[in-house]
């Protein structure tokens, strides 16, 4: 019996090394793990990218969209690389810009980490650059649209956007006022955030120079919940468009609010509130007719060419459709990737790579950065809320002839 039982011993031992070594086999086939493995038996390097920005919070979708994107982006390079396992450490700021420099101290320690996806927000942005700079950690921002960004540390090198500035936006809206909307009179209000406010200043002083009228400014407190005071100076001044600078949630309260005064002016605001929250806060009566632009085209599976591709498959990963800056976050994550299989593979490496790109060709765009790290030329799309949907109208260039 003694000798049998040492048998049976034996053997459940060598079934659980057995065991073991398989679980660890299967392990390193998980393309997101730094475990993974080269085609010879290898293991790869891990390259983490970090993203910072709002997953949670009241515009969390924004920030959602980016990580996403590039979700989509690291799966195809794993599957593709041949020397390194791709990974992105998510790093949250709910888009409080108190809140980003307790993060960026996370994530700049970590020699793992050779590159930032983000900024979100224009805030947060402003908040962390000197930090990056200082620590040679490149940055590709897929939404950060504040005109001021690159003069917050004088001949940084650190910092790139793939999407046009403020002025851009501005600009568009502006030019799509005068040839398309034409109105007699504006109400331009912001909610006091370093991305609202600039929006706010850049479409406020081209209206006055195009000699449009605005007759209400104003500003309303973020997350806040009765903006009164801002809808009864609008309908007093009985002007023709409203024009808000700031987020979906907000902008789709302020929007319900007017609906609800009997208030008829043509609701049009920008980037930060083209997102399906924004309907959903607005209500669908509420939300109806209203007008949002972005320097970005969302990726829509009826598009053609790589921009439909990615659709198709970003719906097939994240079981949702792609939204505001999904795309970017693609193209960035892409345009990183490509600087590691060069070779790049330090954050020193790694800057001078961006810094050095003539032209990258992404899905949405061509993407060149000027000498400040802004994306060169770019377009002002514009998005119409037709029964709860939000609707692509086209560019202003186009809209405007």
């Amino acid at each position: 019996m003694r000798s049998s039982r040492k048998g049976a011993l034996r053997l459940v031992a060598l079934l659980a090394v057995a065991m073991l070594t398989m679980a660890a086999c299967g392990s390193d086939d998980d393309g997101g793990s730094s475990s993974a493995t080269t085609a010879g038996g290898g293991e790869k390097k891990t390259i983490a990218f970090a993203f910072q920005g709002p997953l949670t919070g009241p515009n969390a979708s924004l920030g959602i969209n980016i990580r996403d994107g590039a979700t989509v982006a690291l799966k195809e390079a794993n599957a593709a690389s041949e020397k390194y396992n791709y990974i992105l450490k998510p790093f949250d700021t709910q888009g409080d810009p108190a809140q980003a420099p307790g993060q960026k101290d996370k994530y700049i320690p970590d020699q793992e980490v050779v590159a930032v996806l983000g900024p979100t927000f224009s805030g947060e942005t402003k908040a962390v650059i000197p930090s990056l700079e200082e620590a040679g950690l490149v940055m590709i921002s897929p939404s950060a649209t504040a005109v001021d960004i690159p003069d917050v540390v004088k001949g940084g090198k650190v910092f790139h956007r793939i999407i046009p500035d403020d002025g851009v936006q501005a600009a568009g809206v502006a030019d799509y006022f005068q040839k398309v909307v034409k109105p007699k009179s504006v109400a331009l209000i912001h909610d006091n955030t370093d991305y609202g406010k600039g929006l706010f200043e850049g479409v406020l002083k081209l209206l006055d120079e195009k000699g449009i009228k605005t007759a209400v400014t104003d500003a309303v407190q973020p997350a806040g919940t009765d903006y009164s005071a801002a809808v009864n100076k609008v309908k007093a001044a009985n002007v023709d468009v409203v024009f808000y600078g700031g987020y979906y949630s907000d902008a789709g309260r302020l929007k319900k609010q007017l609906s609800d005064a009997g208030i008829k002016a043509k609701f049009v605001s920008g980037d930060g509130s083209l997102d399906n929250g924004f309907v959903t806060a607005a209500g669908a009566a509420g939300g109806e007719g209203a007008l949002l632009t972005c320097p970005c085209k969302w990726a829509t599976e009826s598009a053609p060419g790589k921009l439909g591709a990615f659709a198709k498959k970003y719906k097939a990963e994240i079981k949702k459709d792609p939204g505001t800056y999904s795309t970017e976050g693609y193209d960035a994550v892409k345009l990183l990737v490509a600087g590691v299989e060069d070779g790049k593979t330090t954050r020193a490496q790694l800057l001078e790579y961006i810094e050095g790109l003539t032209s990258y060709e992404g899905i949405g765009k061509t993407i060149e950065f000027e000498d400040n790290g802004n994306v060169k030329g770019g377009d002002v799309f514009v998005y119409e809320v037709k029964a709860g949907k939000i609707t692509e109208l086209g560019s202003t260039k186009d809209l405007a002839k």
